[in-house]
């Protein structure tokens, strides 16, 4: 025998919370103060002649269950661990809706020069959740490499902007002594970039 709390009644109410993929349109509708943000963002990035484009969102959802007498049974799954689960019958009753919440919201920002990779942002955070690779795995000696500088210096460009104007921050695991290292030295050759480098619109075959 377990305890002698093994099996018997539950009474009370029982939280519950779960990640769902809803309805982006509703979600907004429910929190506008996001569309607000991403038209803001949208519009600038559009400004400045970059692409702006939908990644993915997830939304977090509270409720709760009320549990009145309901029959429950602790279940061994693991004795080696000595961990268990829980069983409960709930019959008829389902949770109840107590609040929805959009708790991710993913962009990605690119240019024309960035042809491989982008930027991704989380709206919702203000947090920079993946780098170009291109910039973030920077080496001296890639400068001679006319799209690897595109590149990079492109992402540097649009990093300043979200860093500097739009207050976002990097992703927890992101270094950023290597952040600040790899924009020191591309502001250090950015003028002889800018002097030598004519920017395509897009490159044509033929």
């Amino acid at each position: 025998m377990l305890s002698p709390l093994e099996k018997g009644r539950a009474e009370g109410k029982l939280s519950l919370e779960c990640f769902e993929k809803i309805d982006l349109n509703t979600l907004l509708q429910m929190h506008p103060e996001y569309m607000e943000k991403l038209e803001v963002l949208r519009e600038e990035a559009r400004v400045r002649g970059w692409s702006m484009e939908y990644v993915d969102h997830l939304a977090r959802v509270l409720g709760e269950i009320n549990l009145e007498g309901v029959e429950y049974q602790l279940m061994p799954w693991s004795p080696l661990k000595a961990r268990y689960s829980i069983m409960i019958d709930v019959g008829t009753t389902l949770p109840t809706i107590k609040d929805v919440k959009l708790h991710k919201l993913v962009y990605s920002i690119s240019t024309e020069n960035m042809r491989e990779d982008s930027i991704e942002i989380d709206v919702v955070k203000n947090r920079i959740t993946h780098i170009d690779e291109v910039f973030w795995e920077w080496e001296e000696g890639w400068e001679k490499d006319r799209m690897k500088l595109l590149e990079a210096l492109d992402t540097y460009k649009i990093l300043k902007w979200l860093i500097e104007e739009k207050k976002y921050s990097l992703r927890e695991d992101y270094d950023e002594r290597k952040y600040r290292k790899i924009c020191e030295y591309l502001e250090r050759i950015a003028g002889k970039i800018e002097e030598t480098i004519q920017y395509p619109q897009q490159d044509r075959v033929g």
